[in-house]
C-alpha cells in the first residue's frame, strides 16, 4: 500500500496534539503535594506566531526567553497561566510575570523543551528510510 493510500485510511479524530504529565519536584515539595502539569504540542500556526512574537525589533533574531516563556504559556493546558485567578493570586498582571514568578529558569526550559519534543523536535519523530 502506498503513503497516499494509508494518509487517507487514517481517522482524522485520532490526529491528536501528543501531550503527557510532569511534576514540578520543587513546587511539589512546598505544596506537599504532587503539582501536575499537563503540557501538550503546538500546532504549527501556533508555533509561527510565537516565533513571530519572539522577535527582535529588527526582525532579524529571536529572542530565545521570549520564546521559552510564550512557548511554555502556551503548552502547558494545565494550570493555564492565563487564568486571572492565579494572576490575581500572585500579584501579577500577564502570564508572561506569573510564570517567571513560580518557575525556575531550568524549569521553563525543561517544561519548553518537553514541548518541543511533543511537538516533533526531539529528533526521532521523522526518520529516513534505507533502501
Amino acid at each position: 500500500m502506498n503513503t497516499l493510500d494509508l494518509l487517507l485510511q487514517l481517522d482524522e479524530k485520532k490526529l491528536k496534539k501528543p501531550s503527557k504529565e510532569v511534576e514540578i519536584k520543587r513546587l511539589s515539595s512546598m505544596t506537599g503535594d504532587k503539582v501536575i502539569f499537563q503540557v501538550e504540542a503546538l500546532t504549527p500556526d501556533k508555533m509561527e506566531e510565537i516565533q513571530e512574537m519572539a522577535m527582535h525589533e529588527n526582525q532579524e533574531n529571536i529572542n530565545i526567553g521570549e520564546l521559552q516563556l510564550m512557548t511554555v504559556i502556551e503548552g502547558v493546558k494545565n494550570p493555564r497561566f492565563k487564568t486571572k485567578e492565579l494572576m490575581d493570586k500572585f500579584h501579577v498582571y500577564t502570564p508572561k510575570d506569573l510564570v517567571r514568578k513560580l518557575l525556575l529558569p531550568g524549569e521553563i526550559l525543561t517544561l519548553y523543551n518537553m514541548i518541543g519534543e511533543l511537538s516533533g523536535f526531539d529528533g526521532g519523530a521523522v526518520e529516513e528510510v534505507k533502501n
